[in-house]
């Protein structure tokens, strides 16, 4: 473990001992989620990908071998196992036996889904907005999703510097309202991060039934109506995560059991073959919603209902991925501005840097709220020379507005010490040649005691 570097010539030695005293780097040993097991899962997701891009098993797909095509394989991947492991702990201890949503439809069984969205995920593909449901909607509070995909973001951006010659040391801060979420550091570097990372899909869990549900009411005994929201006792039903679109489920088993999904999920991606099948299914919804809403045609239409959101009018917009939101996009901006301003001292030994965090970048949003702003240079008004008329700098002073916008499917990367922090085809190529096996096995491996 690193120790904290020197900045005691910094003139914000304030404000940097203030992220000292609040940090936390026990990623693995946090208060709202298991990040003991969520590293475990992890590093069986990501040993997975290394052992089927190694085989060449992701030819096999027409997904997968487009994306690896276009260079975007790992990155997606990355995103992908940050949704598994939001995916994990949104149902850790917090799935409930009240409003599971009762379904039967003429051509299949009755099902029982738990969804975390307003509609029904087996109707919405071909039913559309009549699946809408009033009610169904399961979500974690704020407070614990806050804590869920920031220490899942600190965790993945701790195996991407993992790569490096002189990792970086990653710790959250555990004052929700500081206005740094979390810092990377070495003995030269100390990186500020704004994270705004959020999941783009929740599968649905869905639990087996034998044959129709009855209830019983002033008519007599009845079949539930579609739709009906139900009680469910799923300590005692074989419960799947549902992958709606492809048709198939991973299987969970009964709700039971302080780690459950965790050991699960472990043993279910531990299997050669099934994380990169989880990958084309995560990449088939990634494609459909990265179409704007009005441009989408046909099954990316109803692959969209399946992602969160998705775009409809009546949609909270809150739930959207990544910087998906604008509101994110323009309170990530000033933050950026901000630890410019506040933290940085170009005059001390100690380099501070900062980098806006997301899973997926603003996608369709980005042309309008990003691209624009992406090269904006700026420097404090004292470090300009007026002369002649004209305000003069040298170039050395002036700032990037984004050092970085590191996410996982299009990271933005402008001063250089950041471009070298995350360069993201460089780690794919170390993982694939194994060079991270030992950074993995601490992870699949990891104690109770253990801290990264």
């Amino acid at each position: 473990m690193l120790d904290f570097p020197d900045f005691e010539d910094s003139a914000a030695r304030d404000k940097i001992a203030g992220l000292r005293r609040l940090m936390d780097r026990s990623l693995t040993n946090t208060t709202y989620m298991d990040g003991r097991r969520a590293s475990q899962l992890l590093g069986v997701l990501l040993s997975s990908y290394r052992n089927a891009v190694a085989g060449g098993l992701h030819n096999d797909d027409e997904s997968l071998s487009a994306a690896h095509t276009q260079g975007e394989l790992f990155r997606l991947a990355l995103a992908a196992a940050f949704d598994a492991i939001c995916n994990a702990e949104y149902i850790h201890g917090r799935v409930v036996d009240s409003r599971w949503i009762y379904c039967y439809r003429d051509d299949s069984d009755p099902k029982v889904f738990y969804s975390f969205l307003k509609q029904c995920p087996r109707c919405c593909l071909d039913r559309g907005l009549e699946s809408r449901l009033s009610g169904a909607q399961h979500k974690p509070t704020s407070h614990h999703i806050g804590e869920i995909t920031t220490v899942t973001t600190a965790l993945l951006l701790q195996f991407i510097t993992a790569a490096l010659d002189q990792p970086l040391d990653i710790a959250t801060i555990t004052k929700q309202s500081h206005d740094v979420d979390a810092i990377g550091f070495r003995k030269d570097l100390l990186v500020l991060f704004e994270m705004k990372s959020s999941p783009m899909v929740t599968f649905p869990l869905v639990a087996d039934i034998r044959g129709p549900l009855l209830t019983e009411n002033d008519e007599g005994v009845l079949e539930y109506a579609q739709h009906s929201l139900i009680d469910m006792t799923s300590a005692d039903a074989l419960v799947s995560m549902s992958i709606p679109h492809r048709g198939w489920e991973i299987p969970l088993g009964p709700r039971q059991g302080g780690a459950w999904p965790y050991p699960q999920l472990i043993d279910f991606f531990s299997t050669g073959g099934n994380f990169m099948r989880y990958l084309s299914a995560w990449i088939e919804l990634y494609n459909a919603y990265k179409i704007p809403k009005v441009q989408r045609t046909g099954r990316d239409i109803a692959l969209a209902y399946l992602v969160n959101g998705w775009g409809d009018e009546i949609d909270s917009n809150k739930t959207k991925p990544g910087l998906g939101r604008t509101d994110d996009i323009k309170k990530g901006t000033y933050q950026l501005l901000k630890f410019g301003a506040y933290y940085r001292d170009d005059a001390s030994r100690l380099k501070v840097r900062s980098a806006l965090v997301a899973n997926l970048d603003p996608l369709f949003l980005r042309a309008n709220y990003v691209d624009g702003l992406a090269d904006v240079r700026w420097a404090p008004g004292s470090d300009f020379v007026h002369e002649n008329g004209e305000y003069r700098i040298p170039e050395g002073l002036l700032r990037f507005l984004y050092d970085g916008i590191v996410t996982f499917n299009r990271p933005t990367l402008n001063d250089p010490i950041v471009a070298s922090l995350f360069d993201l085809d460089a780690v794919n190529t170390a993982l694939v040649a194994g060079q991270l096996d030992k950074f993995l096995d601490a992870w699949l491996n990891i104690g109770p005691d253990a801290l990264f």
